[in-house]
Parts: structure tokens; C-alpha cells; sequence
């Protein structure tokens, strides 16, 4: 049940000044490339930062934000070891995405020294369980514990991965000084070890796994309604933003690596309960290719996903492992049709419900199983045209009981106008089935329209 504060991360964004070209760096031919994504490992200082973390955000939670559940003593310790796991009755929000990004942190103190995807997995799940066993006089939270792992995973490596791209050390002046800010936004923990180290300030040749071409960003801005119940009646007006990215090629990159292909959005809304309304971010962990031709690419492959939507009309969302079927096609040198299909199992996923019973909480908790069919036709990197269809089955585990099928839809048109610059239209279905213990069934529908402007 962490609480933590956004001071954490402000002093990051305040440092940021306009970027300038540095003068260009000469090196030797056989300078030496350090493998700065695979340091020596050093699993004792990594324990030593994610304690830290820990006691920084308590420290400020007793001292500054005068939390009651932060005034532990050894009598609750011994309390929270005797009474062990339960489920908690925090907001969607707080557990669903604000977890996942603490948990990031502790990813990221293991992974920048030296320990791998399996092995700060590791890392993020102890330093949960040092906060739910130790930080707070509340029980420890079996959905935290799962939530700040597996989504501090999926998370932190993302944007591990993404302040490497920022990262140029062979740069100086401002256009450094900016780069080492965006990479500390990005990854506030591998910043700050940047900074300790003396990376932060030294001229040397940027390893060549950091220097990748094929990261692709868009963004996309526009009017949606929403509807609960009726098809585009009575729905909430409002403006949203949307950042997307795309790291890799999961349907024709080599990939040695989790995460070495990953896909990730994130949504802002005007009037929603939340700032960030929407994200989902899926990192290809392992593949293997059947069918490589110029012309056709097969491959099935081991996904991670972490999903959240958290607006007025339903929340949905959780941790996920997917197994799942590409199919590259391949027209021309910048006409392609991708088609993806995956079995899901869902580790945790909380779900709206009219019948939680759980404090702040207006959903359940449950692991279930479904399915999920997409076809992209994209054109220079550009999709045009996207259909997708989801299906899932969650088995409540906590909450009302009973259980849930959630039915997903989604047709999206973003036509290239002038340059960089497409216009395009999204409609979207979600339909919730729920059967409850001792109460009746609900069924709810909602369905959303958008028009937007992107920018690729």
C-alpha cells in the first residue's frame, strides 16, 4: 500500500535548458567501447540503493507528509510478519500505475549494476516486500506486491532502454547537460548513479547498443466522446493527448534480449478522474522464427504486457504474459500488413465491479485467461489502418465474487495529410459481463468516438 510523493522526480524536470550542438568529439579508431547496458554486476550495492529508495520515500511520508501509516515501530513489524498478505482497498490509480512506476525504480537500481531482466525482476519484487513488511503499520498487500514487481519490471526496463537512446557521451556543454536530464526524467535512479559515478560529465565513445535507429515515436491530439451505455449518447466530451512508441521490430529484428522489441502508449484526458487515462506497454521477451522470406516473416513469440485504463465509464487493467503469433507481410519497402494473435494469462487484473466491497476500491481483483487479434497496415512506418479484438475471462479473487468477461474492440484510421502530420478517426468498444455472489448480473457497454490530429 505505498503512497509515494511526486517531489521525487520534480527537481529532474526543473533542470532541463534548450539543447545546442556540442563540438564534435574526435576518438581513436580502437578507442574502447564499454558495454554500459551490461556493467559488472554488483548485487550487494544494488540491495544498498534499493533500500535507500525506501527510506527516502518514508522519510519524506513521516516527516513531510505526516502519514499515521508511516509511524512504524518493531511492535508493527511484527504485526505485518505475523499477520502476512491481504488484499488492500486502494484507488485504481495508486495500485494500478503508481506501483508499477515505484517499482521501476527498484528495477533500475539492479539493472544499472549489472543485474539482468531475471535477476531485477528479483530486486523489484524484495524491495516491495522490504516496503510492505517494513515501511507501513497497514498489512502487507498481495496486489502491491505483484503490481510494483511485474509492472517495476515491464516498466523500468522500458525506460532503461529509452535513456540510453537519449544518452550521448560524446557530447558536451548544454546539448549534454540536456541529454543527461531527459535520461534522469526518463530513469530518475540511473540518473543519479550517472551523477555519483561521474558519468554524467565524462567524454567517452557511446556504446554502440545505445546508438539504435529504429525507435519511432508519434503523438496524437483530438476530441473523444464517451458514452456509457448507448452508442455515442450522453457520453463525456473531452480533449486527450497520446505519446506512442515503438523500440525495435518484434516481426524481423534479432532478438537476443527481453525487451529488446517493445511497444508502449500512454493517454492524457481533460476530464477523467486520473491525469493519465490510459497505458499499455508490451515488451517481447523471447521469439522464434518458422517461416523467414523477403516477402513473409512467421514468428511466435514470449510477451510481457502491463495495461491500465482507468476512466469514468469502467476501469481495466493488470500484469500479463502473452504467447503470440506474427505474421509480417511484406507488399513493398514501405508497405507492410501485420497481423498478431496471442493467448493471455492474466497474472493479476483489477477489473470495475459494482460490488467490491473493499474500501476506496470500485473493482475487483481476479487472474483469468483471453485472447487478443490485431491486423496493422502500415506504410513507411506508418499505421494506417488498425483492427483489433479482444477477449478475456477473470476469475474474481478478491472483491464480489464471481467473475468477469471483458470484450474489447478497436478501429483505427490515421491517414497521412502533409508531411509529418495525419489525420484520423478511433472508435472503441468495452463491454463488461459480470456475475456476481449473491447479487445480480450486470452487463455494461461503452463505447467511445475520437477524431485527432497526429504527428509522426
Amino acid at each position: 500500500m505505498l503512497r509515494w510523493g511526486g517531489p521525487l522526480l520534480m527537481l529532474w524536470f526543473a533542470l532541463a535548458t534548450s539543447p545546442a550542438r556540442a563540438e564534435e568529439q574526435d576518438f581513436p579508431a580502437d578507442a574502447p567501447v564499454e558495454e554500459r547496458d551490461t556493467p559488472t554486476r554488483h548485487p550487494w550495492l544494488a540491495l544498498a540503493e534499493v533500500t535507500a529508495i525506501n527510506l527516502v520515500v518514508w522519510t519524506y511520508d513521516v516527516s513531510i507528509g505526516n502519514k499515521e501509516w508511516a509511524r512504524i515501530s518493531v511492535d508493527s513489524w511484527k504485526k505485518n510478519l505475523e499477520t502476512g498478505f491481504v488484499w488492500d482497498g486502494d484507488g485504481f490509480s495508486t495500485n494500478q500505475f503508481a506501483h508499477p512506476y515505484h517499482g521501476s525504480l527498484y528495477y533500475t537500481a539492479a539493472r544499472d549494476n549489472g543485474i539482468p531482466y531475471p535477476g531485477a525482476f528479483a530486486f523489484s519484487l524484495l524491495g516491495s516486500a522490504q516496503w510492505e513488511l517494513f515501511a507501513e503499520t497497514e498489512p502487507p498487500s498481495f496486489n502491491d506486491l505483484i503490481n510494483t514487481s511485474l509492472g517495476g519490471t515491464a516498466m523500468g526496463e522500458a525506460l532503461y532502454r529509452l535513456s540510453s537512446v537519449v544518452l550521448d557521451t560524446e557530447t558536451s556543454g548544454r546539448e549534454r547537460a540536456v541529454r543527461e536530464v531527459a535520461a534522469g526524467v526518463l530513469s530518475p535512479i540511473r540518473g543519479i548513479n550517472r551523477l555519483l559515478r561521474g558519468d554524467t560529465f565524462r567524454i567517452e565513445p557511446t556504446p554502440d547498443e545505445w546508438k539504435r535507429h529504429d525507435v519511432m515515436t508519434w503523438a496524437s491530439t483530438g476530441y473523444l466522446t464517451l458514452g456509457d451505455g448507448e452508442l455515442l449518447k450522453g457520453g463525456k466530451d473531452q480533449f486527450f493527448a497520446q505519446v506512442s512508441l515503438r523500440y525495435g521490430d518484434a516481426y524481423r529484428d534479432p532478438i537476443r534480449r527481453p525487451f529488446d522489441a517493445f511497444e508502449g502508449h500512454i493517454q492524457f484526458t481533460t476530464r477523467e478522474s486520473s491525469l493519465v487515462s490510459h497505458a499499455r506497454l508490451t515488451g517481447l521477451l523471447a521469439v522464434s522464427t518458422l517461416v523467414s522470406t523477403p516477402k513473409d516473416e512467421l514468428r511466435v513469440g514470449l510477451f510481457q504486457r502491463l495495461n491500465y485504463v482507468d476512466t469514468l465509464a469502467y476501469e481495466v487493467g493488470g500484469q500479463s504474459f502473452d504467447v503470440g503469433m506474427m505474421y509480417l507481410r511484406q507488399f513493398s519497402p514501405t508497405a507492410r500488413l501485420k497481423t498478431y494473435f496471442a493467448l493471455e494469462a492474466g497474472i493479476l487484473s483489477g477489473v470495475s465491479s459494482e460490488h467490491s466491497g473493499e474500501g476506496n476500491r470500485d473493482y475487483d481483483y481476479g487472474s483469468g485467461v483471453g485472447a487478443e487479434l490485431r491486423v496493422t497496415y502500415a506504410f513507411d512506418g506508418w499505421d494506417v489502418l488498425t483492427l483489433e479484438g479482444g477477449t478475456s475471462h477473470i476469475a474474481v479473487l478478491d472483491g464480489s465474487g464471481g467473475s468477469h468477461k471483458v470484450h474489447t474492440g478497436q478501429l483505427m484510421m490515421d491517414v497521412p495529410v502533409s508531411g509529418r502530420f495525419g489525420l484520423g478517426t478511433e472508435m472503441n468498444y468495452f463491454q463488461r459481463n459480470s456475475r456476481f455472489v449473491g447479487y445480480s448480473s450486470v452487463r455494461k457497454s461503452t463505447y467511445e468516438l475520437r477524431f485527432f490530429i497526429s504527428v509522426h
